[in-house]
């Protein structure tokens, strides 16, 4: 089995996931373990330190069983996973520190459980794009091709929206202006958000493949054709991405000789990308910070509209307004259980995602240069507060506030 494009430390991912699966199967009758994502089709990120391998990416399983299982169990099941590999899991992400995002400390296992009905009914996302081609069988029967096959242009615009989302909210997370950040780390997210250009771009342009290598070869031949208006404004942001992806395939050496300037240059970089990128997605004009800071805020109903469809076959319009109140009596309850009560989010107009991402554009612009916009952050900040119980003026500490708002949300149970 292929895990990553280093030959010399295949076996001890092998190792790695065998102790997962005898983990899973102590605790599930699984039918199938499946391993998706970068490392499924031989592309994992992995670092060797002290002679010790580190995997950067999490490692994506599907465990197929013939009756559901409770999604509390199998976090517990990838959470005994992963102190049998003697590194950290998801439950540690809260109360979120920087100083402790190490790459020691922050891979866990991404485990999730289908019914063999939930396989064949899997919805048109990125993460299941030819699921059938791209993933390894673990262990058991090889059921990946009961997987639905779809094409690209049913993926909705809104799954590179999320992607780009993602990406600077970790920008955000896990820079810190006292340099608590861990280089290894920060690089890795660094290069997060680099991909996420590369895959919301060529998704846009109808060339996108799952492989990063692939998408790379594409891009640097395509780019100046393909996105004239960007390549104005950005002449250099192939090269980059460049870079960064040979450094995921290898990451032993630092792709740079300044992080700090790496970060701001990746922070303006996908800056314009995400301007560019949701302007296509919104058709709005987006020129300003403020034009997709309000973008963002105001596209709940575009955004979750494709999903809603898929769920129930029926126009979004009648069952958005449940899904508005339902993700947040959700987030409330999860950010009430961290003692963050904040009753301000039922009377908002938008679920509490609209506001968090929202303000991450401002966040992130506030410290793209050596000097922190106080200006900006302030308008970062005041958004957040419509969801998450912001009352510090620093960016350490907002900062800080962003990645619990952010995680109380991305750890619900939806």
């Amino acid at each position: 089995m292929k895990f990553t494009q280093n030959k010399q430390i295949n076996e001890k991912i092998k190792s790695q996931l065998n102790t997962i699966c005898k983990e899973i199967l102590n605790s599930v009758n699984a039918k199938s373990i499946i391993l998706a994502g970068s490392f499924g089709y031989g592309e994992g990120p992995v670092k060797i330190k002290n002679n010790k391998i580190y995997p950067f990416n999490d490692y994506d399983i599907y465990v197929i069983t013939k009756n559901k299982i409770s999604p509390e169990k199998i976090d517990e099941i990838a959470s005994n996973s992963v102190s049998k590999l003697n590194l950290k899991g998801i439950k540690y992400f809260y109360n979120f520190k920087k100083e402790e995002q190490t790459l020691e400390k922050n891979f866990y296992v991404d485990l999730k459980c289908l019914t063999i009905k939930q396989l064949k009914k899997l919805p048109p996302r990125l993460r299941f794009y030819k699921f059938n081609e791209l993933t390894q069988t673990l262990y058991g029967q090889d059921l990946k091709n009961l997987a639905p096959k779809f094409d690209l242009n049913e993926i909705p615009l809104s799954e590179p929206a999320k992607l780009l989302l993602d990406r600077m909210s970790q920008l955000v997370e896990y820079y810190s202006i006292e340099k608590k950040y861990n280089k290894d780390f920060l690089t890795y997210i660094i290069q997060q958000a680099y991909t996420a250009c590369l895959t919301s771009l060529l998704i846009l342009s109808k060339n996108y493949k799952p492989k990063y290598s692939e998408n790379n070869k594409i891009f640097l031949e395509t780019y100046k054709k393909d996105f004239p208006d960007l390549y104005k404004k950005l002449p250099d942001l192939h090269f980059k991405i460049n870079k960064y992806v040979k450094w995921k395939l290898n990451p032993q050496k630092s792709p740079y000789n300044s992080i700090e300037e790496e970060f701001r240059v990746c922070t303006k970089n996908i800056y314009e990308v995400s301007k560019y990128f949701f302007s296509k997605f919104l058709n709005k004009k987006i020129e300003t910070l403020n034009d997709l800071s309000n973008a963002i805020l105001k596209m709940s109903y575009t955004f979750y509209s494709p999903y809603l469809k898929y769920q129930f076959k029926i126009k979004p319009n009648l069952t958005y307004p449940t899904l508005n109140l339902f993700l947040k009596h959700k987030y409330s309850q999860r950010i009430k259980i961290w003692n963050k009560k904040h009753r301000k989010v039922y009377f908002n107009k938008y679920p509490p995602d609209s506001y968090i991402f929202a303000s991450v554009p401002y966040l992130l612009l506030s410290v793209s240069e050596k000097e922190v916009n106080e200006i900006l952050l302030n308008k970062g900040a005041s958004i957040l507060k419509k969801v998450y119980p912001v009352k510090s003026k620093n960016w350490e500490q907002i900062s800080l506030d962003y990645a619990n708002a952010y995680i109380g949300f991305f750890l619900m149970k939806l």
